[in-house]
């Protein structure tokens, strides 16, 4: 009863971790203004619930080239630069976008800073332009917690597969455990003939001892009569 109870706590706090940790359903933007490789600019920033680090800069890469720029970066410079991106929402010419992603508690923070060609864009100065770049950025972020949750549908998918093999197993223990039963129900009531019989077997070999010494005292009589 005790496991029982225990195998049941696990599986619900399970689910209830299943269901909350990357369920990351809204995505809200942030104006930051702070320092930068080209000095203090206004930038835009949203978190990415469940996103590592490593994957969230592959994920700003491709997105650079889906945007047909050129992709540059450095191990000692944290800014992903994206060279001459086309992205025709925000302008019809073409953008340099400076892309940073920090870690977070839970995932990753992407800070972007878009240069239209000698100004950044700012909500104030700016406005068509940033919303643009926040419409993008939105959907930056809901394409990869759409990976995360895909990502981890095929972590739980593949425990269940491991579950449903344990079951199969549990399955096989239990025919064979009861096969085992069967063998020894079998068994048992064979030896319980054989006591039986084993009963009877020594009754007789008692009364053939007690025959045999009959008949050895007898022997022992004539013995002594020819003295």
């Amino acid at each position: 009863m005790k496991n029982f109870i225990k195998t049941t706590t696990v599986a619900a706090v399970l689910l209830a971790s299943a269901t909350s940790v990357f369920a990351q359903s809204q995505f809200t933007t942030n104006e930051v203004r702070q320092f930068m490789s080209k000095g203090e600019q206004n930038g835009i920033e949203i978190n990415l619930n469940g996103t590592k680090p490593g994957d969230a800069k592959d994920a700003v890469e491709k997105w650079g080239k889906k945007m047909k720029a050129k992709i540059v970066t450095d191990k000692k410079n944290p800014e992903i630069f994206i060279d001459n991106a086309q992205m025709p929402t925000v302008s019809a010419n073409t953008l340099d976008i400076y892309a940073i992603v920090t870690p977070i508690e839970n995932g990753s923070k992407l800070t972007i800073y878009t240069d239209l060609g000698g100004a950044f864009v700012s909500s104030a100065a700016y406005g068509t332009q940033y919303a643009g770049l926040d419409a993008a950025l939105k959907k930056f972020a809901k394409d990869q917690a759409i990976v995360v949750v895909e990502d981890q549908q095929k972590a739980e998918e593949k425990i269940l597969k491991s579950l449903n093999g344990d079951l199969k197993d549990l399955g096989k223990d239990k025919e064979g455990y009861l096969k085992d039963i069967e063998k020894a129900k079998e068994l048992i009531q064979k030896r319980e003939q054989e006591i039986l019989k084993n009963d009877a077997d020594q009754k007789a070999k008692q009364q053939q001892i007690s025959l045999q010494q009959q008949i050895i005292e007898t022997v022992k009589q004539k013995r002594a009569t020819l003295n």
